[in-house]
């Protein structure tokens, strides 16, 4: 557990050794989670057109995201293409 998010245990992957677990509804986030979760400095970087491109920071980022404002509003946000697409996607990792 990091701080007040629900965490699990990541197998040897990237910089960091929890992974939040975002839900349906929006999950509150405390400073210590936002430290680990946010870049360096708490500054964003563009390099050659790539955002946050270091140490695994933009899919932290994301999840972080995901995580305090929850899927049911990301989803609302998408285009209905987009929708579609993340629908296909879904199906086809949970074939896997």
């Amino acid at each position: 557990m990091v701080g007040n998010a629900h965490t699990v245990q990541k197998p040897g992957e990237g910089s960091f050794d929890h992974m939040l677990i975002p839900m349906k509804e929006a999950q509150r986030v405390d400073f210590t989670t936002y430290e680990e979760y946010t870049s360096a400095e708490n500054k964003l970087e563009l390099v050659e057109g790539t955002f946050l491109p270091f140490n695994n920071e933009r899919q932290k980022m994301i999840m972080l995201c995901l995580y305090n404002m929850g899927i049911s509003a990301f989803i609302s946000l998408l285009p209905q293409e987009s929708k579609e697409e993340l629908f296909h996607l879904i199906q086809q990792d949970l074939k896997k």
